[in-house]
């Protein structure tokens, strides 16, 4: 097993809160904005103006 050096126990935690608090900010965007959220194009439709 390799000896972890202390910058890996750094970078693992940063990484880790700058990928959820990525996250939760798409998902707050998509609830406060006024354009359609950005996972729209990747799931089906569900309101009438989207409709084709």
């Amino acid at each position: 097993m390799p000896h972890l050096s202390p910058l890996n126990w750094l970078i693992t935690p940063l990484t880790f809160w700058i990928l959820l608090l990525t996250f939760m900010s798409i998902l707050w965007w998509s609830q406060t904005s006024h354009f359609p959220p950005l996972y729209s194009s990747f799931t089906l439709p569900r309101t009438p103006q989207w409709n084709w």
